[in-house]
C-alpha cells in the first residue's frame, strides 16, 4: 500500500488516511494475491479476464484531476443569491491552512458556503430539508436577484493561472443551474465534463450543520456507501458484476432449457409416432440429454419444398364464411324487408313523408313571418299563425302514425349492415380456385337493394364456404403425406436443441464462474477490512481530540453487508465507562456531531480526493467548550495538508485557536442594508506576526535589545511566513505533489532559502537573484529591510531609528511577495 513519504518520519503529521493510489493499485494487489492463491486455473483465468476488462474500461473513462493535481479555493464571489445582493467576494488563500469565516447570524456567511457547493455540485444539503420547498421558491435575493451568479476561482496544481467555475440560472429552478468551467489552456466546457462527479460523491468536501445530522441519521445503506466509496474497492465490484453477468447468462440459459423439457415432452407424448417415442425417452431422462440421438431424429425428415409447405399450411387454416352466422343474418334481413313492405302498404310510410313535408313548411313560415304568399303554390293564402297551429297539430298526429315506419326503416338498415359486416376482405394471398368465389362474396358489399343482397350473399357464402372446405381437406391430405405433424414437432425440437446444447455445455463454466466469484468475494472482504482500518484509526484519533472529557469510547467502525446487499450499514461500536452501547442511544447531541465529524473528515482528507479544500458550515453548535477546544486542534491538523474553510457565528472557535496559539486566518462577514455584504480580513498568519511586532513597539520601557534584536526577529518571521505562503503556491502551480511541496518548504531553513522558494520556486537561487527580484517587485529599500532582519540575529543586532516605519515597510513587502505573480 502506497504511503506518503512524510508518514514514515517520526514527526510527520499522522492525520492522513493511508488509502489506495488509484484503481491500478487495487487491481495489481488483487492480481498478486490471485497468482499466489490455490484457486484452480480456469476460475483464475476468468478472474484475470474480468480484472483486465475493468482496468481497460477504467483507463478509457474521463477522469478527474489526479490527487497530485489537487484543487484549492482562491475565492468565492456571489451576487443575487440567498442573503447576498450586489456582488460580494470572499478572498481565500489557495493553500493548506485554516480559515474561519465569522459573522453574526444573517450576515451572509452561509450564502458563500452554499454558493460554492451549488457551483461544484449543482445543489446543496438545504434542498433535502423539510423547508426545501420554501428554499426552492425564495432562493433569489430580495434586493438584487434579477441575475444571480456565483463565481468560484480555483487553483489547480500544475496550472500557473486560476480556473473559474461560473454558475448562473436561466429560470427559477434553483436545482437547474448552468455551470461553466474555464481552465486556462483547456478552454470552456460545462462542469459536467470536468470529471468531478464521482469524486464529489465519494469525497464530498462540503459539510453543513444539516449534513452533520445526515452523516449519522441517514439511511443505513447511505452511511455504508459514504464510507465504502473511499476504500477503493469499486473496481473489484465492477469485476464481480462482470462475472455475475456471465453467471446470470449461463444460469438463465440452463434454467430455460430445463423449463422447456416438460413442455416438449408433452408435445411428443401426444404423437402416435415411433420417432416421437424415441425422442420422448431421451428428453424425459434425467441429466444432460443425448444430443447425438436427438440430432439423428431431427435430420431424418423427408425432403419437401418449403414454399409448397407454406402454401399448404396457409390453405389448411383458411376458412371462408361461417354459414350459420351468414344464414341467420340473411334470415333477419329478409324478415326486415317483409316488415318494411307491410308498413309501406299500410300508409304509415306516407304519413312519415307528409309529416316531414309539413314540418319543413312550418319551419319556413317561422323563419319568414312577413311573407304574404304560400311558398309552395304561390297563392295569396299566407301561412299565418292559425295555419301554423293547425300544421303543428297535424305534424304531431302524422309522426305518431309514422313511428312504425321509422322503426321498420331502422330495422332494415341494421339488418343490411349486419350482412355487410360479415363480408370480409379478400386475403393477401389466395389459391387460384378461391379467387372468383371470394371476389363474388366481396362484391355483395356494394349491393344496395336489400332483397338482392340477401339472395346473393346467401349464394356467394355457400359457394365460397364449400370451395374453402374442399381445398382445406386436400391440403391436409397432402401435408399428412409430407409428415407435417412430425415435422411441426421436429421444428420445436430443433429450436430447443439450438438453445439447449450451449446451455448444457456451459454447466462446467457456470461452476467455475461461481468459484471465481466466491474467491473474489472473500478477497474483497479482506481488502475492505485492510482499507477500513486506517479510516477507522483516523476517525478514532479525531474522536479522541473531540471527545474532551466524554465517557464514550469509539471502539470500532465496521461495514456490514456488501455493496449490492439490500441490508448494508455502517456500524459504530462505542462503550460508556467500559460498557458496550449503541452510539445513537447513549451519546449527546454534541457528542453525535463530534462523531459525525470523525467520520466526515477522514473522507474529505482521503489522499485520493482531487479536492484540496474542505468547507464546513457551522460545526460548533451543540458542542461544549472542551469539544470546541478539541475541534480547533483537529482542524489545525487537517489544515496541515488541506485548505480548511469554516463558517461560524460562534466566537468560541476563534478563541480556541488563539488560546492554543494555532495559526488561523479570520475573515469577518458583515451585512448592511439592502443585502450589501462585505468581507474584511481580521487576521491571518502574516498579519498575526505583524500584530506581534506592533505589540512589541507599543510597549514602554523596553531595553534597547528589544528594538535591535527582538523586533527584527519578529519581522523576519513576518517575511518567512509570507515567502513560505508564496513558495507553497508556486510549487502547487508547478504541479509538485503536496507532500513533496511541504517537505521542500520545510527544508528551506535560512531566510534566503525561503525567499528563493517564494520568489522563484527554486531554493538554489543565489542571494543576488533574490535581491534583484525584491528590487524589481518591492523597490530598492526591500533589500535593506531583509538585511536588517538578518542582522537582528547577530550579536551586534541592527540599528532601528524608526521602528514604526520599519514595521510598516516590512508589511508592504510581505503583502507584495506573499502571492507569486500570476503567469501569462
Amino acid at each position: 500500500m502506497t504511503e506518503h513519504p512524510a508518514q514514515n518520519e517520526p514527526n510527520a503529521s499522522d492525520h492522513q488516511v493511508d488509502h489506495h493510489r488509484g484503481a491500478s493499485s487495487t487491481l495489481s494487489r488483487l492480481a498478486a494475491r490471485l497468482e499466489s492463491s490455490a484457486l484452480a486455473e480456469v476460475p483464475r483465468e476468468l478472474l484475470r479476464e474480468a480484472l483486465s476488462a475493468t482496468a481497460t474500461e477504467s483507463s478509457g473513462t474521463p477522469a478527474a484531476p489526479h490527487p497530485d493535481q489537487r484543487v484549492f479555493l482562491d475565492s468565492i464571489s456571489v451576487n443575487g443569491f440567498r442573503g447576498i445582493g450586489r456582488k460580494a467576494r470572499l478572498p481565500l488563500t489557495a493553500k493548506p491552512g485554516v480559515t474561519l469565516v465569522v459573522g453574526r447570524n444573517g450576515s451572509g456567511k452561509s450564502s458563500f458556503a452554499e454558493g460554492a457547493e451549488t457551483a461544484l455540485t449543482g445543489r446543496t444539503g438545504r434542498l433535502d430539508k423539510q423547508r426545501g420547498e420554501v428554499w426552492r421558491r425564495h432562493w433569489r435575493n430580495l434586493h438584487d436577484g434579477a441575475d444571480p451568479k456565483i463565481e468560484v476561482r480555483l487553483a489547480i496544481a500544475g496550472d500557473p493561472r486560476l480556473s473559474t467555475l461560473t454558475c448562473t440560472w436561466s429560470g427559477d429552478d434553483v436545482t437547474a443551474p448552468e455551470v461553466e468551467f474555464r481552465r486556462p489552456g483547456h478552454g470552456r466546457r460545462p462542469s459536467a465534463g470536468v470529471g468531478w462527479e464521482r469524486a464529489l460523491k465519494d469525497y464530498s468536501p462540503f459539510l453543513s450543520y444539516a449534513d452533520l445530522d445526515k452523516v449519522l441519521n441517514g439511511r443505513p445503506s447511505e452511511q455504508y456507501d459514504s464510507v465504502a466509496a473511499i476504500l477503493g474497492l469499486r473496481e473489484l465490484t465492477d469485476a464481480d458484476e462482470r462475472l455475475q453477468g456471465i453467471e446470470k447468462a449461463l444460469d438463465s440459459a440452463l434454467k430455460q432449457a430445463e423449463a422447456e423439457r416438460p413442455v416438449l415432452a408433452e408435445a411428443l407424448a401426444a404423437l402416435d409416432d415411433p420417432r416421437a417415442v424415441r425422442a420422448l425417452a431421451v428428453i424425459g431422462k434425467a441429466g444432460d440429454p443425448d444430443f447425438a440421438e436427438l440430432d439423428a431424429l431431427v435430420t431424418s425428415l423427408p425432403d419437401a419444398d418449403e414454399g409448397r409447405l407454406r402454401e399448404l399450411r396457409t390453405i389448411a387454416v383458411l376458412t371462408g364464411p361461417d354459414l350459420g352466422t351468414v344464414g341467420a343474418a340473411v334470415d333477419r334481413l329478409r324478415e326486415a324487408v317483409a316488415v318494411f313492405d307491410d308498413v309501406r302498404a299500410s300508409g304509415a310510410e306516407d304519413a312519415h313523408q307528409r309529416a316531414e313535408l309539413l314540418a319543413k313548411a312550418l319551419e319556413h313560415s317561422r323563419r319568414h313571418e312577413d311573407e304574404d304568399t304560400c311558398p309552395v303554390c304561390g297563392s295569396d293564402r299566407a301561412l299565418d299563425e292559425a295555419w301554423a297551429e293547425r300544421a303543428a297539430e297535424q305534424v304531431a298526429n302524422l309522426r305518431r302514425e309514422a313511428a312504425t315506419a321509422r322503426e321498420a326503416r331502422t330495422g332494415l338498415r341494421d339488418a343490411v349492415d349486419a350482412v355487410r359486416y360479415l363480408i370480409t376482405q379478400v386475403p393477401a394471398w389466395l389459391p387460384a380456385p378461391l379467387v372468383d368465389p371470394w371476389e363474388e362474396w366481396q362484391a355483395c358489399r356494394a349491393i344496395v337493394d336489400a332483397e338482392r343482397l340477401a339472395a346473393r350473399a346467401e349464394t356467394a357464402a355457400l359457394v365460397l364456404a364449400d370451395a374453402c372446405a374442399a381445398l382445406r381437406e386436400e391440403a391436409l391430405r397432402e401435408l399428412e403425406k409430407l409428415d407435417e405433424e412430425w415435422r411441426t414437432c421436429v421444428t420445436r425440437l430443433a429450436g430447443w436443441l439450438d438453445r439447449a446444447r450451449p446451455a448444457y455445455a456451459g454447466r462446467p463454466r457456470l461452476s467455475q464462474v461461481r468459484a471465481a466469484r466466491k474467491w473474489l468475494k472473500e478477497a474483497r472482504a479482506e481488502l475492505r477490512e485492510e482499507r477500513l482500518r486506517p479510516f477507522e484509526d483516523h476517525s478514532q484519533r479525531i474522536w479522541e481530540e473531540l471527545r474532551q472529557q466524554s465517557n464514550v469510547d469509539l471502539r470500532s467502525v465496521r461495514l456490514t453487508g456488501s455493496e449490492k446487499a439490500n441490508v448494508r450499514k455502517l456500524v459504530m461500536d462505542v462503550s460508556v465507562d467500559g460498557t458496550e452501547a449503541a452510539a445513537l442511544g447513549v451519546m449527546s447531541q454534541g457528542e453525535l456531531h463530534s462523531l459525525a465529524l470523525s467520520l466526515f473528515l477522514p473522507r474529505a482528507a482521503a489522499p485520493d480526493s482531487p479536492f484540496g479544500f474542505v468547507v464546513i458550515d457551522d460545526p460548533v453548535q451543540s458542542m461544549d467548550p472542551a469539544k470546541v477546544h478539541g475541534l480547533a486542534k483537529v482542524l489545525h491538523d487537517i489544515g496541515e495538508t488541506r485548505q480548511v474553510v469554516v463558517f461560524t457565528h460562534d466566537t468560541r472557535l476563534q478563541r480556541a485557536f488563539t488560546n492554543q496559539e494555532l495559526p488561523v486566518t479570520v475573515l469577518e462577514v458583515e451585512r448592511a442594508g439592502r443585502s450589501v455584504v462585505t468581507v474584511n480580513r481580521v487576521t491571518d498568519p502574516v498579519r498575526q506576526a505583524l500584530a506581534d511586532a506592533r505589540a512589541l513597539i507599543r510597549r514602554r520601557n523596553l531595553p534597547p535589545v528589544a528594538m535591535t534584536h527582538v523586533l527584527p526577529s519578529l519581522c523576519r518571521a513576518v517575511l518567512e511566513r509570507a515567502f513560505s505562503e508564496a513558495a507553497w503556491l508556486r510549487l502547487h502551480q508547478a504541479g509538485m505533489a503536496e507532500h513533496e511541496a511541504e517537505k521542500t518548504v520545510a527544508g528551506a531553513v535560512t531566510l534566503m532559502d525561503i525567499a528563493a522558494l517564494g520568489l522563484f520556486g527554486d531554493p538554489s537561487k543565489t542571494a543576488g537573484d533574490v535581491y534583484g527580484e525584491l528590487r524589481r517587485r518591492c523597490g530598492p529599500r526591500a533589500v535593506d529591510l531583509v538585511r536588517q532582519c538578518q542582522e537582528g540575529a547577530h550579536p551586534s543586532g541592527t540599528s532601528m531609528p524608526d521602528p514604526h516605519r520599519f514595521v510598516d515597510d516590512i508589511k508592504a513587502v510581505a503583502l507584495t511577495v506573499r502571492k507569486p505573480e500570476e503567469g501569462p
